[in-house]
């Protein structure tokens, strides 16, 4: 009965094991909000650049640095620099696919690109949307070494003959290049292949010398149109997916608002319906917003922008190959009750880091004859403790100027979009504008206004992710039990880092006896066991459970880590593995020494002779001459020595009788 409710636990253990070994890492991911273009999902070439322990880390420049000022050399010191050390990575290459790999095995991929965005995570399956503005550091650089680079030519140069290591190396090279441009993220100095670092310093050095690319072409159907109008007037025309690749549909979100397809204002449109190529819309209704929303098929060029889902925080990416895209834009328009002249804007985005760009977008309606518009970007002031920039007190004289756009030429209604400026200091800033018309007194558009302030945060220097791990003992005998600590540093919010343990082995001792020298990257390592898997939101340490050695000779723990922390983290990576900390040496257990017989004493064998009286001499007792009893076998039974002592009690009464008898 034992053994079966032993087996039937051992089975239960073993079932548990492998189902705990089955739940997936990204477990809880958060899906995307349909309708998204593309779907991103694993990789397509990968080079580790500070990933595994042991490798050098990459550093981070200032926030003020020039990146048109050249790579450094390899060697460089990075104190002499300013570099700050920061978290490795493994540079990557991404798969886009059509439809989520997740919930459609039919998903294939149509497309690849880079991120464009260090150290802001990652999640498969996320959907993706391509976008008319990309909202990184000098952009145009990027759209360079996309065009020019692997894998749309066989640059860089890389060492290697494989095709897939060649893959690997020239995908990881332009993506650390492109981190250089976007994120000032620098390869370490003492990389442990020097002519992979020459391979990255090519590729910017040549982006560089070839000059920026100017933006592709519009990925999103366009809308093309006045800001806006008087209101309970035919308001347009706005032509609509001019560039895109078939019929587009539109959403008219306003309330009143009604929609023509003719200049007469007689042919309705319903919101919701499909245009042909170009078609056109006119609106009529009362005094407030109007929001355009067109979703149709275009043409995503390489370099286009591509952002991630909104409700995961993700890094954003750019097109590494052209690809046709289900893409999607909306256009704000204001109707307002009529004269004067209106000017309204809209920042590019309220809350961005140091050293991305930002522009605004200044819509003007009711204009009659020719006017001049002039903006000016206004800050830095310093943040406010609620973080609204908001409230930075706007209403004071002297603000500070960053900056004064030239004027710009108007002769009725329409957008003007100011050029993107790359931001530099922290702080809070808000954009202002004057409209003169020729005819008419000025507009003002003072600085302050929500649409027009944008919070500038400093520029964060990704923290080092780092695992160390540690086994319980160097040196153990056969028979003992070992387990594994796993600490992990560096996990900002938000963010998960899963860890599979391993313990290999064993393998037999080198020639001095110990565990030093061996071969741990070996294929087909013996394994003594899977350990159950971590997940970490937090820094700290887990131990694994004990393992019992049962045969002597050389162990080690090594470590699987993936993680959404950094760029390229679903890449998993093994730690520790042959690290004299992860190392046991396993000796045989000491044979146990036998405890020795005891030997008799030997007596002399007596001579018969005769007695002076005449009697014989009797013969020696038996309890004299005999030999010590052997142990009973271990049985398990306290009856062992009465039995025992019973048999020796009967041997000496039969040898007294048998002395009395003689002596009758």
């Amino acid at each position: 009965m034992r053994r079966s409710v032993a087996a039937v636990w051992a089975v239960l253990v073993l079932l548990a094991t492998c189902w705990s070994w089955s739940w997936p890492a990204t477990a809880g991911a958060v899906p995307p909000q349909a309708p998204f273009a593309a779907y991103q999902y694993g990789t397509d070439g990968c080079l580790e650049v500070g990933a595994r322990d042991g490798q050098p880390k990459p550093y981070a420049a200032p926030a003020g640095y020039d990146p048109t000022a050249g790579y450094p050399a390899f060697g460089y010191d990075p104190a002499a620099l300013g570099f700050t050390a920061t978290g490795g990575t493994n540079a990557c290459r991404y798969k886009f696919y059509d439809k989520n790999p997740r919930t459609d095995p039919s998903a294939v991929v149509i497309a690849t690109g880079y991120c464009v965005q260090y150290a802001a995570g990652q999640l498969s399956g996320t959907g993706y949307d391509p976008q008319d503005a990309a909202p990184v550091r000098d952009a145009g650089y990027v759209r360079r070494i996309l065009a020019t680079y692997w894998p749309n030519s066989d640059l860089p140069t890389v060492p290697g003959t494989n095709a897939t290591v060649i893959n690997r190396q020239r995908s990881g090279a332009v993506a650390m290049a492109i981190h250089w441009f976007t994120d000032g993220i620098a390869m370490p100095p003492d990389y442990q292949v020097p002519a992979l670092y020459d391979s990255v310093k090519q590729v910017v050095d040549g982006a560089l010398a070839a000059g920026p690319l100017d933006p592709p072409a519009d990925p999103t159907p366009t809308i093309d149109g006045p800001g806006g109008g008087d209101a309970q007037t035919l308001v347009g025309p706005y032509t609509v997916g001019a560039n895109a690749l078939g019929p587009v549909t539109v959403r008219i979100d306003g309330a009143g608002v009604d929609a023509y397809t003719d200049a007469a204002g007689t042919v309705p449109f319903t919101s919701g319906d499909a245009l042909p190529l170009g078609g056109r819309l006119r609106l009529r209704g009362p005094a407030g917003q109007v929001v355009l929303h067109a979703e149709g098929p275009v043409q995503a060029a390489i370099g286009t922008y591509m952002a991630g889902d909104p409700a995961v925080r993700v890094q954003s990416m750019m097109l590494a190959t052209a690809v046709p895209l289900t893409g999607k834009t909306e256009r704000t328009l204001t109707l307002v009750p009529g004269d004067p002249p209106r000017l309204t804007s809209q920042v590019s985005t309220a809350v961005l880091t140091s050293g991305a760009p930002v522009s605004d977008s200044f819509d003007v309606t009711g204009l009659r004859g020719p006017a001049t518009l002039t903006a000016t970007l206004y800050g830095p002031l310093p943040v406010p403790g609620s973080g609204d920039c908001g409230q930075a007190g706007w209403d004071g004289a002297g603000l500070p100027v960053e900056a004064v756009y030239d004027p710009v030429p108007l002769t009725g209604d329409g957008r003007v979009t100011l050029p993107d400026r790359t931001t530099g200091e922290p702080g809070c800033y808000s954009f202002g504008a004057r409209l003169q018309p020729e005819a008419t007194d000025p507009v003002d558009l003072p600085p302050g206004d929500p649409a027009e302030t944008l919070r500038v945060d400093p520029r964060p220097v990704p923290p080092v992710l780092t695992l160390t791990t540690r086994a319980s003992a160097s040196t153990l005998p056969a028979g003992r039990e070992a387990t594994d600590t796993l600490t992990v540093t560096g996990i900002t919010p938000g963010r998960t880092v899963h860890l599979e343990p391993t313990l290999y082995g064993p393998l037999p001792p080198a020639a001095d006896g110990g565990c030093a020298g061996l071969d741990w990257t070996a294929p087909d390592l013996p394994v003594t066991a899977r350990l159950a898997p971590h997940d970490l939101t937090a820094d700290g340490s887990v131990t694994t459970e004990a393992v019992r050695l049962a045969a002597a000779g050389c162990y080690s723990f090594g470590t699987v880590m993936t993680h959404d922390v950094l760029t390229g983290g679903q890449e998993p990576v093994e730690h520790g593995l042959g690290d004299p900390e992860e190392t046991l040496l396993v000796t045989p257990s000491p044979s146990p020494s036998p405890s020795p017989s005891p030997s008799p004493s030997p007596s002399p064998s007596p001579s018969p002779s005769p007695s002076p009286s005449g009697t014989p001499t009797p013969s020696p007792s038996a309890s004299a001459t005999a030999r010590p009893v052997p142990p009973l076998p271990d049985t398990g039974t306290d009856e062992t020595e009465a039995v025992l002592a019973g048999a020796l009690a009967l041997l000496v009464l039969g040898s007294a009788a048998l002395a009395v008898t003689r002596r009758k």
